[in-house]
């Protein structure tokens, strides 16, 4: 049978997952407040936690293969609330509710949803090399920088510059575009493009 539930616990990539949760969990609170420039932080930090928890996965000894796939799924799992449920409920958030942002944000949860089912399913592919879709990492990163736009256009524009970005992205996810998998010196470039991000989102604390 295994290790029980908890057993996964005491795994630091489980856990590395389980604290890019803990963030995406403060930013649905700080989403339905309208503190968006904390959901901004917020994002960064599970986006960082989404990226390393594979990595520290690769490192760790004496993993079976059950300890691996348990890993992969809460990773995904994980990845539908950062990806596509966070999203959305900002959306529908600076939306104030109204129906018409719905479609918005179910196309978000909809599109990581059905992402990582397929990549689940399908992996890189025969090469190993390519993702099908837009991760939802980089998802991740990029609703982020779209949400810096709240301090240069009014709120109307703001809501609908959000919304069109999230169809995009919600677009990208599903769409049959083949994008090389990140590696190398992107661990340590994205990394830094996303602590700026996450310090503009933080600098908007002080106004």
């Amino acid at each position: 049978m295994g290790k029980p539930i908890v057993g996964h616990f005491w795994d630091a990539a489980n856990l590395l997952s389980l604290a890019g949760l803990l963030s995406s969990t403060m930013a649905l609170g700080f989403a339905l407040n309208h503190r968006f420039e904390l959901v901004g932080v917020c994002l960064i930090l599970a986006f960082l936690a989404d990226v390393y928890d594979g990595w520290v996965a690769r490192r760790l000894k004496g993993r079976t293969e059950l300890d691996k796939a348990f890993g992969a799924n809460l990773d995904s799992l994980i990845d539908v609330i950062g990806a596509g449920v966070l999203p959305g409920v900002v959306l529908l958030s600076l939306g104030a509710f109204q129906g018409w942002y719905l479609p918005g944000a179910f196309m978000l949860v909809a599109a990581a949803t059905m992402r990582l089912s397929f990549f689940n399913v399908h992996g890189f592919g025969a090469e190993k090399t390519h993702y099908t879709g837009l991760p939802t990492d980089l998802v991740i990163l990029a609703f982020t920088v779209m949400m810096l736009t709240e301090e240069i256009l009014s709120l109307e524009q703001f809501r609908i510059a959000l919304y069109a970005g999230a169809v995009l992205l919600a677009g990208l996810m599903v769409s049959p575009f083949q994008i090389r998998k990140l590696e190398g010196s992107w661990y340590y470039v994205l990394p830094v493009i996303a602590a700026v991000v996450g310090l503009t989102h933080a600098a908007r604390l002080l106004n």
